[in-house]
């Protein structure tokens, strides 16, 4: 039986990706597993405040100068460049994005994409086509399952808002390659796919929410110099960038998903005659280095950080592997500081069987080593880290601890080695 068909060939996109990754030119731009089935590429939205056009657009921009799209003497556009190539990958059959392995949320993102194999891509003729749809449903369906759960499990915990949710569409797409652009903030994108009597809709859509009035905040964070407290923040945003910012420079535009903690000028700051001049020219050489600085991006999963600023940075928090000092390196991956289910687990073991409680933070030291054992107060510059809601949980398993210790020293006094408690209901 005769068949007809449309076929694209895209072996020239394929081919061309898995050189890029593998030449490790571009920042971002990895293999995600050992086989080499599937890769990362980094995914920052280009009005984001700390975009930097030359690293988090070159794949995007290589792209376009392939398929000979780059005019000479045109104006950079990292965002048409971008969206030339997720067209790309998106139709092409030999590439499946995997949703619950991308990272959107975090200072650094990135998608993963996978390469499919020729036994699972729709270029087959005949009988084995209902069989193919049929598959790739499935494949639907599973990625969409796993992508929610990621989700749910990802953000179970953390504090749901009241307030209306906000979405926005910034790029709806077609077969026919139509773009209608809106104001957004956040990146989201709808591509629809019609053959025949198979119709496809997928949805990519970023929520950023507002925490209600008087909700805790996520983080509170202390800057000391030379052990004295000298800047006090609550934090409500989940990302932040600690880093100085010098007066005479420019000022950065405000980013709405990340907040800014200013490290400030020593000679403001620190009282009068607490330091010599030796040790204010110590800061001023210090700080030079910390333009940039760390962001921390916080979730359901704990705390994650990564380095840009020139400066050595070293932390210790209660979830290291190894003996400290723990220096925080300058790469393209963030690390984790303080994970959420270990805490939970030290939590657990301490309501049970007492001990020390669980420590609730962790602290950065700027330029100098930093010990798991060492005072800060010998730093020149260290920011200590807290989480509220898990000093909040340490403080009620005490006071759980208390109240049966309270009740054992009662039963131990009772002759039967009981104690009868009467319940009465306050209305």
């Amino acid at each position: 039986m005769a068949t007809s068909g449309r076929f694209r060939s895209t072996r020239r996109l394929r081919n061309w990706m898995v050189d890029q990754v593998n030449s490790g030119r571009y920042p971002g731009l990895m293999w995600d597993d050992p086989a080499k089935t599937m890769f990362r590429i980094p995914w920052k939205h280009a009005g984001k405040q700390d975009f930097r056009s030359n690293e988090d657009a070159a794949i995007f921009k290589a792209w376009a100068e392939f398929k000979g799209k780059l005019r000479e003497g045109a104006r950079s556009d990292p965002a048409s460049w971008k969206t030339r190539l997720r067209c790309a990958l998106n139709k092409s059959p030999e590439f499946m994005e995997v949703n619950e392995r991308s990272q959107l949320d975090i200072s650094e993102p990135y998608k993963v994409y996978r390469l499919v194999p020729l036994d699972e891509q729709g270029l087959v003729p005949g009988g084995r086509k209902d069989r193919v749809r049929a598959g790739r449903k499935r494949r639907q369906r599973s990625n969409s399952d796993s992508s929610e759960e990621n989700f749910n499990k990802k953000y179970k915990n953390e504090v749901v808002s009241s307030q209306p949710i906000s979405m926005a569409m910034q790029h709806i797409e077609v077969e026919r390659e139509i773009t209608i652009e809106s104001e957004a903030v956040d990146e989201s994108t709808l591509i629809i796919k019609d053959e025949s009597s198979v119709s496809e809709i997928q949805l990519n859509f970023m929520i950023e929410t507002v925490p209600p009035a008087g909700a805790p905040p996520y983080l509170l964070v202390s800057v000391l110099y030379m052990g004295q407290e000298v800047l006090r923040r609550d934090i409500f945003q989940k990302d932040i960038r600690i880093a100085y910012y010098p007066s005479s420079a420019p000022q950065p535009l405000a980013s709405l998903s990340v907040e800014r903690v200013a490290l400030p000028e020593p000679s403001s700051a620190l009282s009068p005659g607490s330091c010599t001049g030796q040790q204010l020219q110590a800061f001023s050489t210090l700080l030079s280095f910390m333009e940039k600085g760390v962001i921390l991006a916080s979730s359901g999963l704990g705390i994650m950080a990564q380095r840009f600023c020139q400066g050595r940075v070293f932390w210790r928090g209660p979830h290291t592997t190894k003996e400290g000092p723990h220096k925080l390196e300058r790469t393209n991956n963030p690390i984790w500081l303080f994970e959420r289910q270990r805490f939970q687990q030290e939590l657990d073991m301490f309501r049970s069987c007492g001990g020390a409680p669980p420590q609730c933070g962790v602290t950065l030291c700027f330029g100098e080593e930093l010990t798991d054992k060492e005072e800060t107060t010998s730093k020149l510059i260290t920011v200590q880290i807290s989480l509220p809601w898990a000093t909040q949980q340490v403080q009620e398993a005490q006071s759980f601890r208390d109240s049966m210790t309270l009740l054992q020293a009662l039963a131990s006094q009772s002759p039967l080695s009981e104690v009868t408690l009467n319940l009465v209901g306050i209305l």
